[in-house]
C-alpha cells in the first residue's frame, strides 16, 4: 500500500477511519448519506488527496470505474474554487478505492468547503480551516546534572498531538576473526505526548537522554547476540509531532479504535459520513557530540 501512503499523513488515525469502512459497521449507515470521504489537507504537500466512498445500504469498497460525481473545492477566503480528479489505488485485498485529488498547496489558516455532487444532485460536503504555521527549533543540550535535549513548537498551534521520540542506535553482536564488530541496528520509538508542555509561545518539548537509554537498553538487552562489553552507541534522536486543526480531536481525546469505528463517532461530514482534518507533521534530528554522548550512558557512534 506504498501509494496509498503517498496522499495522507500518515497517522494511527487515518489507519482506524480506513479500517472502520467495513461491512459490519457501515451496514448501520443511514444510507440516504450519499457520500462518504476521509483524508488531510497538508499545507506542506503540493497535491491534496481526500478518499470517497459511495454509500449504500452497505459501503462498498469500490468498483473499478470512476464515481459519476463531482468533487470541488473552495477557498472560504479567496473564493477560488477547483474541481478535482478522480483516480482508482489498488488496496491489498485485491478492491479497488476512489481517491479524488488536486495538485495545489493548501493555504495556512484558510478554511476550505470540499463538496462531492452526483448528477443526479446529491451532495456531500465538509469545511476544513488549516491551521497555523508553527516551527520546531531544537537548543544546545543541558548536560548541568542530567543530559536533556531541548526544543521549541513555536507558533502556538493549539493541537499537537502524535508526538513521538525515536532513538535511532547500534551494538555490537559479534566480530570477524580480525576482530571487527559486527553491528545489529535499531530504531526506537517513545510515545511523547505526554512530555509537552505549553509555553507562552507554544510548546516545550525536552528528551531526557538518560530516561532514553533506560527504555533502549531495555530492548537491547533482550537480544542474547548483544556483546555489552562495547555498548549502545548512539546515531540519532529524532522528534516528530503532527499539527493539527482543532476539530481534529477524538471523543474523549482518545484514540480508540473501538469507539472510532462507529458510526459517526468521529465525523464532520455534512450530509454524509467520515472525517477530513487538516495537519502536517513536524520533524528534527539531534545529531550530538562526542562530548554530550559521553555524558549520558551511550556510547558515541562509531564508522562501520
Amino acid at each position: 500500500m506504498k501509494a496509498v501512503r503517498l496522499y495522507l499523513i500518515v497517522l494511527p488515525l487515518l489507519a482506524l477511519l480506513a479500517t472502520g469502512c467495513e461491512e459490519d459497521v457501515v451496514a448501520v449507515l443511514n444510507a440516504e448519506y450519499p457520500y462518504s470521504m476521509y483524508g488531510v489537507l497538508n499545507p506542506l504537500a503540493d497535491t491534496q488527496f481526500v478518499r470517497v466512498f459511495e454509500v449504500d445500504a452497505t459501503l462498498v469498497p469500490g468498483e473499478e470505474r470512476p464515481l459519476d460525481a463531482r468533487f470541488v473545492s473552495r477557498d472560504l477566503q479567496t473564493g477560488e474554487e477547483r474541481v478535482w480528479r478522480d483516480s482508482l489505488i489498488a488496496i491489498s485485498d485485491g478492491t479497488v478505492g476512489h481517491v479524488f485529488y488536486s495538485p495545489f498547496r493548501v493555504e495556512w489558516e484558510h478554511a476550505y468547503r470540499l463538496t462531492i455532487s452526483g448528477s443526479e444532485g446529491r451532495e456531500s460536503y465538509v469545511e476544513v480551516e488549516v491551521p497555523l504555521r508553527s516551527n520546531l527549533i531544537v537548543d544546545a543540550p543541558d548536560t548541568t546534572s542530567r543530559v536533556l535535549l531541548p526544543a521549541h513548537i513555536e507558533g502556538q498551534p493549539e493541537n499537537v498531538f502524535n508526538s513521538e521520540v525515536e532513538v535511532r542506535v547500534k551494538y555490537v553482536i559479534g566480530t570477524d576473526p580480525a576482530g571487527n564488530p559486527f553491528y545489529e541496528n535499531l530504531r526506537w520509538p517513545i510515545p511523547f505526548d505526554d512530555g509537552l508542555r505549553r509555553t507562552a509561545t507554544g510548546w516545550r518539548v525536552e528528551v531526557d537522554l538518560d530516561e532514553a537509554y533506560v527504555d533502549v537498553a531495555g530492548e537491547v538487552l533482550r537480544d542474547f547476540r548483544y556483546q555489552a562489553r562495547y555498548g549502545i552507541a548512539l546515531q540519532l534522536i529524532s522528534f516528530s509531532a503532527v499539527v493539527g486543526n482543532e476539530e481534529w480531536a477524538p471523543p474523549g481525546g482518545v484514540f480508540d479504535p473501538n469507539v472510532l469505528i462507529q458510526p459517526g463517532a468521529f465525523s464532520n461530514v455534512q450530509n454524509g459520513f467520515g472525517f477530513v482534518a487538516a495537519g502536517y507533521t513536524l520533524q528534527r534530528s539531534w545529531t550530538l557530540p562526542f562530548e554530550v554522548v559521553r555524558k549520558s550512558n551511550f556510547v558515541p557512534n562509531q564508522p562501520g
